[in-house]
């Protein structure tokens, strides 16, 4: 793959997962508590996080 594809997939990545854990932080303080959607956010965010993490780290040999 081309580098400037993978950070470019990374920075996406990246901010949709900052995003998701803001919207699963602002569903749980909402009241009353919406907890299907704020779980759903911030697994997603959390994967999203992990997926760019993923794509920048250098391959190991």
């Amino acid at each position: 793959m081309n580098a400037n594809l993978r950070i470019f997939i990374a920075i996406f990545f990246f901010i949709s997962g900052i995003v998701g854990v803001v919207l699963s932080v602002v569903n749980f303080n909402q009241q009353p508590m919406a907890v299907a959607p704020g779980t759903i956010f911030g697994v997603v965010g959390l994967v999203a996080l992990v997926a760019g993490w993923l794509l920048v780290r250098k391959p190991r040999y």
